[in-house]
């Protein structure tokens, strides 16, 4: 018995060096973020330094990142969990809520307002599921306590108190995902940084309780990645079979258009409202309910996916966007 006790107590002992020494490895690493951020943009050391003591190690952001890989979905099993009458009708309701806004940021941006209604509604189901985690736990989590994504947790770590600083939030407000991803339209810290907007004028960019704002920063984050008015995302194409010169392996990574609509035409396939011989497309392979369905992905179909590196995501934004457009035009003419 004594020799049983013997054991836990060591084993006790060794945890307890070990979590003493992974806390102490994270404060040393976090004070040379602190100093780094204070030279670079000159904020008070004291005051990053204030703000990081309140970060915690999240055993459910750890336990999150080990889950196993979620089912590989296909866009048999991918699509319907979007396509759903409740996201399309509560995406009309969302665009005749916030109208003007909508018509603002497609004028200053030149993004068509059902694009922007269909991110918002697939990333959070407009704004309703944002998340519960306090993004600096998360964040702090993995640039110091989970190996794998260090280099990316502290990047994002080092996005985010920049933004507390400028923003003057409070960091229990700021929440989001186990993986860092804020608020309504799920922009990490850099991206935060890059393409959120004041779209009110006063003076905040919250995209966690203004509207406005998350209009605004998904309008601009597509504008800055090229988003190009009034052209075409995708068009359904004819079945190829595997002897066709461009089939492809069905794929849920995204890639750029590399095949000329002129390379189109030569391999029989329509090509109507593809725009002119030298504009560039991709042929897209989903494995739906019906069985293959064959899309050909234009420029502004690339655009989607840099918001999310996913055909498959790409796809339900842009449909889940015609659907939401179809059913405000009906309930307008009524």
């Amino acid at each position: 018995m004594q020799r049983t006790f013997s054991i836990i107590g060591l084993l006790i002992i060794l945890l307890s060096v070990a979590t003493i020494t992974e806390f102490a490895h994270a404060g040393t690493e976090s004070d040379e973020l602190i100093q780094e951020l204070a030279a670079e943009k000159g904020y008070s050391a004291e005051d990053l330094r204030q703000i990081l003591s309140t970060a915690k190690r999240s055993q459910l952001v750890i336990d999150s990142l080990n889950r196993p890989a979620e089912t590989v979905h296909t866009w048999k099993t991918y699509r319907p969990i979007f396509l759903k009458p409740s996201r399309i009708e509560q995406g009309v309701a969302y665009w005749k809520k916030h109208q003007k806004t909508l018509e603002k940021a497609a004028e200053t941006y030149g993004v068509a307002p059902e694009i922007i209604v269909a991110i918002i509604g697939v990333e959070t189901f407009y704004g309703k599921r944002p998340g519960t985690i306090a993004i600096l736990d998360a964040l702090y989590t993995q640039a110091y306590h989970y190996p794998k994504r260090a280099k990316f947790g502290r990047s994002q770590l080092k996005a985010f108190l920049q933004i507390l600083m400028e923003e003057q939030i409070e960091p229990a407000m700021a929440v989001g995902s186990y993986a860092g991803a804020m608020g309504t339209p799920q922009f990490i810290p850099t991206s935060f940084l890059s393409f959120a907007v004041d779209f009110d004028g006063d003076n905040k960019r919250d995209i966690w309780g203004n509207d406005a704002d998350v209009i605004g920063s998904v309008a601009n984050y597509f504008s800055k990645h090229q988003w190009r008015k009034g052209e075409a995302v995708a068009v359904k194409t004819k079945p190829l079979d595997q002897r066709h010169p461009l089939y492809v392996d069905s794929a849920q990574r995204a890639a750029k258009p590399d095949i000329t609509v002129s390379r189109i035409k030569q391999a029989e396939i329509p090509a109507d409202g593809l725009g002119n011989d030298n504009a560039l497309i991709k042929v897209i392979h989903l494995k739906g309910a019906e069985g293959s369905e064959f899309w050909l992905g234009l420029h502004n179909f690339y655009v989607i996916t840099r918001y999310n590196h996913s055909n498959l995501y790409a796809m339900a934004v842009f449909q889940l966007s015609q659907e939401i457009l179809t059913l405000k035009n009906q309930m307008d003419k009524q």
